[in-house]
C-alpha cells in the first residue's frame, strides 16, 4: 500500500504503506494490461484501472466491475467519503457470521481477541470492511450462495480506506490495534482466495511491517503476545503426538521433489528459500511438530527480504520460485496434519486452497518445468491426506 508521505509520516510508516499495496512501478515496452474492468474489455478500450469505479464508467454513469483475477492492491484515483459508510442488512449478516464462525483463526485461542476487534470496529470502517470481506469469502466456501462479488467489494473499500489511515500516525491504542486486525483479517481472505497465493504472500509481509512499527511502541495491545514464538508455545501446548506415521511416504517424496529443484533456482533467494524447504522435510523425519515450527522461518523471510528483492520473488513470471513456494505451503499443511491435529477444523478450506494455489501454479508455467510440478500436482488431485476438515 502506497503511503500519501504525509510530513507526519514516520519512515518506516512510509515501508509498510509501500510494502502493503506493492503498487507497480511504470513498465518499459509493452503495456497492455489484463486488470481492467469488465465494461471496458466488452468495449475494447483502454481501461484506467482506477478503483472503485474507473472514469469511463463513471463518465459514463455505468456500473463499473473488475474481474475476481484481478489483484487487488490499488488505491482510488478520486478522494474518499468523509462520511460514513453506509451498511445493509446482507452486511449484518455478514457482521454476524464474522463473530461467530468466520473470524480468523490466528492467534490460537484467539477468540477473546476477535470479539473485541468485532467491539471496537464500528469506528473504523476499513476493519469493518475487511471483516465483512472475509465473512463472505467464508460463507461462499463454507454455503450454497455466492458471495464473491461482496467479498470483492469490500476487500477494495477495506484496503483503500486502510491504505488512507497508514498514511498518517495512529491516533489511540484502539486503532492500532484496529489496523493491525485489519491486515490480518486480510491476510485470512487471501487464504481463501483460489488464485490467492501471491496476495497472501504480500499479506503476510504487510502485517509484519505494520506490526514491528506498531507494536514496539504501544503498550497492552490485543496482538503484543502474537509472535513466532508465542505461536510455537501454543502449538506445543496442544499436546500433538509427535509421530511420523502416515505422512512419512508422502514427506520422502516431498524431500526428493524439492531437491530436483536446485537447478531451476535462479537467484540467492531461492536458493535460501529451498534450504529452509529441505531443512523443514529432514526435521520432520523425526518430528513433523518441530518441523511446522520452523516453519516460521519461511514466513519471516517474506518480510524480511528487500523490497526489489520481494517483487522479483512473488514475481508470476518467476516461475521457479512460484513452483517452490507450492512446495512450502503444501510441506506446510502435511506437518500440520500432526502438530496441529486437534484443530485443523479451524482451517477447514486449506488443503483445497493450497490445491487451487498448486494447480494454477502448474497451469502458468512453461512446459518445460512442468516435470518440477509433478509432486504438488500429485498432492492436489489425490486423497491422501485429505482430511475432513480439509
Amino acid at each position: 500500500m502506497q503511503s500519501k508521505n504525509s510530513s507526519d509520516s514516520s519512515p518506516d510508516t512510509t515501508m509498510i504503506v509501500g510494502t502493503v499495496r506493492g503498487r507497480a512501478r511504470p513498465r518499459k515496452g509493452h503495456t497492455k494490461s489484463r486488470n481492467g474492468c469488465i465494461n471496458c474489455k466488452r468495449r475494447r478500450v483502454k481501461c484506467p484501472e482506477t478503483l472503485p469505479e474507473c472514469e469511463n464508467c463513471r463518465r459514463l454513469g455505468m456500473k463499473c466491475e473488475y474481474s475476481t483475477r484481478r489483484i487487488i492492491m490499488d488505491a482510488p484515483s478520486r478522494p474518499l467519503q468523509s462520511t460514513p459508510t453506509q451498511f445493509t442488512m446482507d452486511d449484518l449478516r455478514l457482521y454476524q457470521h464474522f463473530v461467530f464462525h468466520a473470524y480468523p483463526p490466528m492467534p490460537l485461542n484467539g477468540e477473546p481477541v476477535w470479539k473485541e476487534v468485532a467491539a471496537m470496529s464500528h469506528n473504523f470502517d476499513f476493519l469493518v470492511h475487511a471483516m465483512l470481506g472475509l465473512a463472505a469469502s467464508h460463507l461462499s466456501l463454507s454455503g450454497d450462495t455466492d458471495y464473491t462479488a461482496q467479498a470483492l467489494s469490500h476487500r477494495v473499500h477495506a484496503i483503500t480506506l486502510l491504505n488512507q489511515a497508514l498514511s498518517k500516525p495512529c491516533k489511540s491504542k484502539v486503532e492500532a490495534d484496529a489496523r493491525i486486525a485489519t491486515v490480518m483479517t486480510l491476510i485470512f481472505q487471501s487464504s481463501y482466495m483460489f488464485e490467492g497465493m501471491v496476495e497472501f504472500i504480500i499479506m503476510i509481509r504487510g502485517c509484519r511491517a505494520v506490526s514491528d512499527a506498531i507494536l514496539p511502541r504501544l503498550e497492552n495491545s490485543l496482538f503484543e503476545g502474537f509472535t513466532a514464538e508465542s505461536h510455537n508455545k501454543h502449538v506445543l501446548s496442544l499436546n500433538p503426538v509427535d509421530v511420523v506415521g502416515e505422512i512419512a511416504d508422502i514427506l520422502g517424496e516431498g524431500l526428493v521433489s524439492v531437491r530436483r529443484l536446485r537447478p531451476i533456482c535462479q537467484s540467492v533467494i531461492e536458493v535460501k528459500y529451498l534450504g529452509i524447504l529441505e531443512r523443514i522435510l529432514e526435521i520432520a523425519k523425526s518430528s513433523p511438530v518441530q518441523a511446522f515450527t520452523e516453519a516460521a522461518l519461511a514466513y519471516a523471510m517474506f518480510a524480511e527480504l528487500e523490497q526489489n528483492e520481494f517483487k522479483h520473488f512473488t514475481n508470476r513470471r518467476n516461475y521457479a520460485a512460484q513452483i517452490i513456494i507450492a512446495h512450502f505451503f503444501i510441506i506446510e499443511y502435511i506437518v500440520a496434519t500432526v502438530a496441529m491435529a486437534s484443530i485443523m477444523g479451524s482451517f477447514p478450506f486449506r488443503r483445497a486452497i493450497i490445491s487451487a494455489w498448486a494447480l494454477k501454479v502448474a497451469e502458468n508455467v512453461p512446459s518445460n518445468y512442468n516435470m518440477y510440478m509433478s509432486w504438488p500436482l500429485e498432492f492436489a488431485k489425490s486423497d491422501r491426506l485429505r482430511l475432513k476438515s480439509g
